[in-house]
């Protein structure tokens, strides 16, 4: 999994743990990326939540997309020694629901993107800056309701 694909929030002092989620997060985003995961946001919940420090949502266009890069994210995130604590949703490939404990991934078709609007509900977090984010992959389905 790539862990070079984004800068961390600024000012922000860090701890191992935290600069390990970072680079966790950030493998995550690259994982979406590369299989053409749209509007791909970090939110950072590090001190806002008991149950996790990151939320990770991405866009799939499809629902094999969605199925595909749920399924890439656990592989690539099994490969790395971290397990699911659970999915949910990999069958029916509307959202899918992938939790690490520390970090939660939401893989979103397009249309109930919209209808769950996580960003909304999170809007008072910080979004980890994503730098090396390709720019071809936001703005779409109404980016700005996304935070992209």
């Amino acid at each position: 999994m790539k862990t070079d694909s984004a800068a961390s929030t600024p000012n922000t002092p860090q701890s191992d743990i935290d600069k390990e989620l970072l680079e966790v997060a950030r493998g995550i985003a690259a994982v979406t990326w590369d299989l053409k995961a749209l509007n791909t946001t970090v939110i950072d919940l590090r001190g806002r939540v008991s149950y996790t420090d990151f939320i990770i949502v991405a866009t799939g266009t499809s629902e094999r997309h969605v199925q595909a890069l749920a399924r890439r994210v656990d592989s690539e995130m099994r490969d790395s020694g971290r397990k699911s604590m659970g999915t949910e949703g990999l069958d029916t490939g509307r959202w899918a629901l992938l939790d690490y404990g520390d970090i939660i991934v939401h893989i979103f078709h397009q249309d109930a993107r919209k209808d769950y609007d996580l960003e909304r509900m999170w809007s008072e977090a910080p979004r980890l800056e994503l730098e090396d984010a390709p720019e071809e992959l936001y703005g779409h389905f109404d980016g700005e309701a996304f935070g992209a």
